[in-house]
Parts: C-alpha cells; sequence; structure tokens
C-alpha cells in the first residue's frame, strides 16, 4: 500500500531466512516465521508489484530463490530447501504466463550458492563451497535480469551443480 501510487520498475524480492537442525527439532514457531517469510512474503510481494507492472506493460520483478530451490533437497535443511522450490517455480510458472502473453514484463529467479552475508549466522550453517561476495552476485543477478534470464546462477561452481542437476 504505501508504494503503490509509485511507478516501481524494478523490485528485487529477497527477503528470506533458513534454519539448520532435523526437521523434527527445529521449532515450528520458527519454521512457521520462515515459511511467511520466504513463501508467503514474495508470492504476496511478487503478486501486489506484478499487477501494476502488468498494467503499465512494464516492470522488472527478480525473486531471489537458491541452489537449494533446483536441488532435491538437503538433510537438516528441509523447510528452507521447500520453500525456495516454491519460489522457482512460482517464478518459472509467472515467466510462462508472461510469454505467453507477450508482456513486456520480465520476472526471473536468481539462484546463488553460498553467498558472504548474515545467512549463514543465522541458519547456523557452514558451507564447503567457497561463498561468493554479495556485490559480485548482485552485478551479475543485476545484468542477467536486464537480459531477460530466467534463472540466474551466479558462480561457476554452481552453474556446474545447476547443469549437472537438470542432465541428470
Amino acid at each position: 500500500e504505501k508504494y503503490k501510487s509509485k511507478d516501481i520498475q524494478v523490485l528485487i524480492n529477497g527477503a528470506g531466512f533458513g534454519a539448520l537442525g532435523e526437521f523434527n527439532s527445529i521449532d515450528v514457531d520458527r519454521e512457521i516465521d520462515m515459511i511467511n517469510t520466504n513463501v508467503v512474503g514474495a508470492h504476496v510481494l511478487t503478486k501486489l508489484f506484478l499487477k501494476d507492472m502488468l498494467k503499465r506493460n512494464r516492470g522488472y520483478i527478480l525473486n531471489i530463490a537458491s541452489s537449494a530451490g533446483y536441488m532435491p533437497g538437503s538433510p537438516y535443511m528441509a523447510t528452507y530447501y521447500a520453500s525456495k522450490a516454491y519460489v522457482l517455480r512460482l517464478t518459472e510458472s509467472i515467466y510462462g504466463e508472461l510469454k505467453k502473453k507477450n508482456s513486456h514484463v520480465y520476472i526471473g529467479s536468481l539462484c546463488p550458492g553460498p553467498v558472504d552475508t548474515n545467512f549463514n549466522h543465522v541458519a547456523g550453517v557452514q558451507f564447503g563451497v567457497k561463498a561468493l561476495t554479495s556485490k559480485a552476485v548482485a552485478k551479475y543477478a543485476v545484468k542477467k535480469m536486464f537480459k531477460g534470464t530466467l534463472t540466474i546462477v551466479p558462480g561457476f561452481t554452481m552453474k556446474l551443480c545447476h547443469v549437472f542437476g537438470r542432465f541428470v
């Protein structure tokens, strides 16, 4: 509502967090907060901004999914992986709808692997893969967004995982 009267042309839909632990041991309220942030928040903001962008037939929405969104799941992060798969599949579905109506509105998803942010601390995780800098990921994502790329995967290692996963 606060931004409804503004001519928003780019939405980077990036709120999200994770939690590490066995599915049955993570506090359900924490998981509900995660689902509300990662899924409901992304869904609602996409819908609200997309409606206005469609009226103007222009605009960009970049939903931050994760490499977790296209992977088969991970022990100890079940809810996070599921939430990011939702964001990825929602984005792909909307992309298909926009393409069918020849819309000038773009939607895509950013699927990075580990990024050097506060995520690791909040989620309580450490990754074996070297994290990319947030600045490098952001620059790459914006460049690919303006080129119309549907799924943006920064970093050689994650690209390899993405391609190999699709091949398998």
